[in-house]
């Protein structure tokens, strides 16, 4: 049947159209809201709304353009000045050479800016959409993990970082405001306390930065106006698999006790003899079934013990990102060997993670050297979290409402990561317009 549109006005019908008289102006508008796989599909409609779709957007991107403020990752090619860049929205490749960008190593990434390092203690600041540079001094010492607290074209940027060390008990920090001529380099000491230092980069949150270890969730916090440091061990909730495994556990113990009782009763049924001897056995039955009840309760004791450390100790991430989104701290963890993503938020008052579900009208921009969150206005791209990872030549989200990693293009769907390649050199930028 052939497609109509009916449109009426104050209740009177007025005229009938098709599908392909629809207004332009309002299909571009539409248009403007749909993703990579939606695009496709609106091209298909009909020849009129084929011919309403620009043709591929030239890339890179000009100023000013939706395109433009879409988040692209940028990958290094480690042996020459060419990066390969790739574009979420158009999921498509380009490439561009920056000079300035030979035998460097991108530290972080935020505000549509680069914080570069070169030989690991020259340290600068890298605009790739303007090339502008900002040098800093020179460190004594690499840092396993690095931040910047604001555009360092701003007087009040702080360039904060955690310093390689081999203890555990005490870490080594050191920061310095842009325009200053030195770094400044502490130390705080945990005592008995170990902090497993991850290369996840510290976040910045209300004056105070934020570092995850890499093992338990912990969090090291330092108060840099106040001199506070402050080691918080935070309880991070468990996976639905694992709870599920605990309970299996406890059935089975339930099940083995209930033998256990079943045994004895019958045994007791089968003792058979003259009195006195009837009174010797039970009476030695009975100091037997103490024995053995004391030995069940030590063994009940000890792995109620065992039950409580497995339930204190979270699942070990194999990849753990943090990023800041409205006033919160949102932990990424990548868990198992099927890399299954679980989303939880940091409630600093109750020191714990909180798993929840739905990112909202959110998606999230995840990479080693820095994440960040964006509000979604096109349609599709909502709920989702975008890793350096690829299927072919197509980039790769995770969904939060299927549970599964898809190719943006289609045509690739699963709960696991097998498969799968990652750009380890890459990543997210997000071009910002009144900062450049």
């Amino acid at each position: 049947m052939e497609d109509w549109l009916t449109c009426s006005q104050s209740g009177i019908l007025e005229t009938e159209r098709h599908w392909n008289d629809f207004p332009k102006d309002l299909l571009s508008l539409i248009l403007s809201r749909l993703f990579f796989r939606d695009r496709c599909n609106f091209k298909l409609v009909c020849k009129s709304w084929n011919l309403i779709c620009p043709a591929p957007p030239l890339l890179p991107p000009t100023i000013y353009s939706q395109e433009f403020d879409s988040p692209c990752l940028m990958i290094s090619q480690r042996s020459n000045y060419f990066w390969k860049i790739f574009h979420s929205l158009c999921n498509d490749f380009y490439y561009l050479d920056f000079p300035e960008l030979m035998d460097t190593e991108i530290l972080y990434s935020k505000y549509g800016w680069l914080l570069m390092s070169k030989h690991e203690v020259m340290l600068f600041f890298f605009n790739p959409f303007t090339k502008e540079k900002i040098e800093l001094p020179p460190t004594n010492t690499s840092f396993s993990s690095i931040c910047f607290t604001s555009p360092p074209t701003s007087s009040s940027c702080v360039v904060f970082g955690i310093l390689y060390t081999s203890s555990l008990s005490t870490i080594d920090f050191s920061f310095i405001k842009v325009g200053d001529e030195k770094w400044e380099s502490h130390t705080s000491d945990l005592g008995s306390e170990h902090f497993w230092r991850s290369t996840c980069p510290p976040v910045f949150l209300n004056g105070v930065y934020y570092c995850l270890d890499c093992t338990f969730g912990n969090i090291m916090m330092f108060d840099l106006t106040k001199e506070k440091y402050e080691l918080i061990k935070c309880k991070k909730q468990l996976e639905e698999e694992e709870e599920e495994d605990t309970e299996d556990a406890d059935d089975d113990e339930e099940d083995e006790n209930e033998d256990e009782e079943e045994n004895e009763k019958e045994k007791e049924e089968e003792d058979d003899g003259d009195e006195d001897v009837e009174n010797e056995n039970k009476h030695r039955d009975e100091e037997e079934e103490d024995n053995e009840d004391q030995d069940y309760e030590e063994k009940d004791e000890d792995e109620d013990e065992e039950e409580e450390v497995e339930v204190r100790l979270p699942p070990i991430a194999h990849e753990r990102y943090m990023v800041e989104v409205d006033g919160d701290i949102w932990g990424v963890f990548v868990t198992s060997n099927e890399r299954r993503v679980s989303i939880q938020k940091l409630n600093l008052c109750e020191k714990r993670w909180i798993k929840f579900e739905s990112l909202g009208n959110k998606c999230l921009y995840i990479s080693k050297s820095g994440s960040f969150a964006k509000t979604c206005v096109v349609n599709g791209m909502a709920n989702k979290i975008y890793f350096n990872k690829f299927h072919g030549k197509s980039g790769v989200m995770y969904s939060l409402t299927t549970r599964m990693y898809h190719a943006i293009e289609g045509g690739f769907a699963s709960k696991k990561a097998y498969g799968l390649t990652e750009a380890e050199y890459g990543v997210w930028i997000k071009p910002t317009i009144d900062q450049m």
